[in-house]
């Protein structure tokens, strides 16, 4: 039993397998499932653990298990991904918004809803690499060559399609296309009545995996199915709260929050076990905290936290919730957990762009400057049209102003600031560094923008409200204060 622990926690940085643990732990010797199983339940016990709470030892589902527990005084995150470390040699794929050929702009979150559905389906296939919706979107409405986008993406195969809802009735056209080539690889389409529209996706699913990677397996085929909600209905809303939340205007407006969270908790009601609208519904919840929509903003952070776990406990495997649970961790100042459960959802993906926010940015703040930097240049490189961008360099010129480097960390402010989407930190990094390459009049007019964006901020709130380790802290104080923040 010690010798099984022991394995587990000198491999805590990444999942086990079976078969690893089984080469390790009893030299290659035959173990049945059973008998590991049992094994793994009495390692728990011995550590105050059970199989539901998982809280120390947690099982990835056909992939293995992984010690997730923090060790006093010996956290130590893995090694930063490098482009090297990333997976290679597999098939990439890009799935752009399905056309809405209704007539009815009404129903544009309906063929954004099948695009989306795919998009997990194909996610849960290890082989591939499959570019997430937030970036494959952006492409929405745009006359753009199949050939710039693959190129733009880095995806080696493009699908693309429409759809067409009339009544009960539905028609899914789709083509899948090589990146490199442009060259058509199959086009089919599907005439079904609306409520067979899940199994139309399944078959779909399978073709493209099938047309991608011939040696795949039937049985690998079949994971791919997409855990739809078993009612219509339920299916409808979900996707209404995903149009709400990234198509309908301005990003994160509070009218269409309040609108998705509405759907969301509209389809949990018709199916309490479909997962991703407790993603959704969390994603909702970070955007109350963050706008501070509500009086009550600890109680929001809690139910974030709630509901994200919650996805995750009905799907292990949904990366967007590991993502979404490193976020409400975020908000509740615990930058150990928001580091385990962004790193979480770069296992799942290793191609999740926004994922190495979650894990660049509490690897900063927890003292380990250098090893933050390159996830997140991993995920800018990763994600060149992702909305996230901007926080991600903003994070950046953090942690080249705690390194010193002050002119990378003045570059990559300014960069941050010129983005759509982006954070204070942005400001705030911007002010450091122009206050120590001694230039004082352009860091108090710096000091001046930070505070139209946060008219309450001074030193003494900073430090309680966004912590960092302490010799960081004081840099940054530091510099506030000479750039004329008030201490109060």
């Amino acid at each position: 039993m010690f010798s099984l622990l022991a394995c587990l926690i000198e491999n805590r940085e990444r999942v086990v397998s079976k078969d690893e643990l089984i080469e390790m732990v009893w030299d290659g010797r035959i173990v049945s499932d059973g008998t590991l199983n049992t094994r793994i339940n009495s390692v728990r016990r011995a550590v105050g653990d059970d199989g539901k709470r998982q809280a120390v030892i947690k099982t990835f589902p056909r992939r293995g298990f992984r010690f997730v527990a923090a060790l006093d005084g010996d956290f130590e995150p893995p090694p930063p991904a490098e482009d090297s470390d990333l997976p290679s040699g597999k098939a990439s794929i890009a799935v752009l918004p399905f056309s809405n050929l209704s007539g009815d702009p009404e129903q544009e979150y309906f063929s954004g809803g099948v695009s989306e559905d795919i998009i997990n389906a194909l996610g849960r296939f290890r082989e591939l690499h499959v570019i997430a919706r937030t970036t494959s979107f952006i492409f929405k409405g745009q006359q753009v060559d199949v050939q710039t986008i693959a190129r733009e993406l880095e995806a080696g195969y493009i699908l693309e399609g429409s759809v067409r809802k009339s009544g009960d009735r539905i028609r899914i056209s789709t083509q899948l296309i090589d990146g490199g080539s442009g060259n058509l690889l199959w086009s089919d389409h599907y005439d079904r009545d609306l409520e067979d529209i899940f199994a139309v996706q399944d078959e779909l699913t399978q073709t493209v995996v099938a047309a991608i990677q011939p040696t795949l397996a039937k049985a690998e085929r079949d994971r791919a199915t997409v855990r739809n909600p078993k009612n219509l209905g339920a299916w409808d809303f979900y996707h209404r709260g995903m149009s709400h939340l990234f198509d309908k205007g301005e990003f994160g407006q509070p009218r269409e929050i309040a609108l998705a969270k509405e759907s969301f908790r509209n389809c949990i009601a018709l199916d309490p076990n479909f997962s991703r609208a407790y993603s959704g519904l969390a994603h909702c919840l970070l955007f109350e905290n963050i706008l501070a929509l509500t009086d009550d903003l600890a109680a929001i952070i809690d139910e974030n936290i709630s509901v994200a776990r919650k996805a995750i406990a009905l799907d292990p495997e949904d990366a967007f919730a590991h993502m979404m649970l490193a976020a409400a961790y975020m908000r509740n100042q615990d930058p150990e957990a928001v580091f385990r459960a962004g790193l979480a959802a770069i296992e799942i993906n290793p191609r999740y762009a926004w994922a190495y926010m979650f894990v660049g940015s509490p690897s900063i703040r927890m003292g380990r400057a250098e090893d933050g930097i390159a996830y997140l240049k991993t995920g800018l490189r990763l994600g060149k049209h992702e909305p996230g961008r901007g926080p991600m360099m903003a994070w950046l010129a953090v942690g080249y102003n705690i390194l010193g480097e002050y002119e990378s960390a003045l570059d990559w402010a300014r960069q941050s600031l010129e983005q759509p989407t982006t954070q204070f930190w942005g400001n705030i990094a911007l002010v450091v560094a122009l206050v120590n390459l001694d230039r004082t009049e352009e860091a108090i007019e710096a000091r001046k923008v930070l505070q139209q964006r946060q008219p309450h901020l001074t030193t003494k709130s900073f430090g309680i409200n966004h912590l960092l380790d302490a010799s960081y802290q004081k840099i940054i104080t530091d510099a506030l204060i000479t750039a004329g923040l008030p201490e109060e």
